[in-house]
């Protein structure tokens, strides 16, 4: 802290910084918030072959909703989430850090996680991986993942 406090010792003291870093705070929590809830209930909907309660390893693979333009839209939502704690913080060695953090996890995601879910899926992952970006920041995304997840609460009214 000494060392970004020599650095940037006004910016650190000034009220403006904090309302920004708060502000910023604030909308990275409620987006990774938001993209963490489209994954997780386009998963549950979809990725199974028989309704299960709890979280459990997808069955089957699924590209549609938010998961037809980025590949890890929970982990990258749970990113969001961990950098806007760090800013709304305000403290300058938190969103360092939370950059460092960000950076271990998504090379976990690359390097362990897509291993794994293209040993459980195979060519079908493999089509997946070169059509799909691992992570998007597109509003448009989230939008077309809400869009889908309303269509199938939609449809589940109509059966009943």
């Amino acid at each position: 802290m000494l060392i970004a406090d020599i650095i940037f010792p006004e910016i650190l003291k000034s009220s403006i910084f904090r309302s920004i870093s708060v502000v910023i705070g604030i909308i990275l929590i409620v987006y990774g918030i938001v993209l963490n809830a489209v994954a997780g209930k386009t998963l549950k909907r979809f990725a199974h072959f028989d309704v299960k309660s709890g979280i459990n390893k997808p069955d089957k693979m699924i590209d549609i909703g938010i998961f037809s333009c980025m590949r890890h839209p929970a982990m990258f939502g749970s990113i969001f989430f961990s950098v806007g704690l760090a800013f709304l913080s305000g403290k300058i060695m938190a969103i360092l850090w939370s950059g460092w953090v960000s950076f271990i996890a998504l090379y976990f995601i690359m390097a362990v996680e897509e291993k794994e879910t293209l040993d459980s899926f195979g060519d079908e992952y493999c089509a997946f991986l070169r059509r799909t970006k691992p992570f998007s920041f597109s509003i448009s995304c989230l939008i077309k993942g809400i869009k889908v997840l309303k269509v199938a609460k939609n449809a589940d009214k109509l059966d009943l």
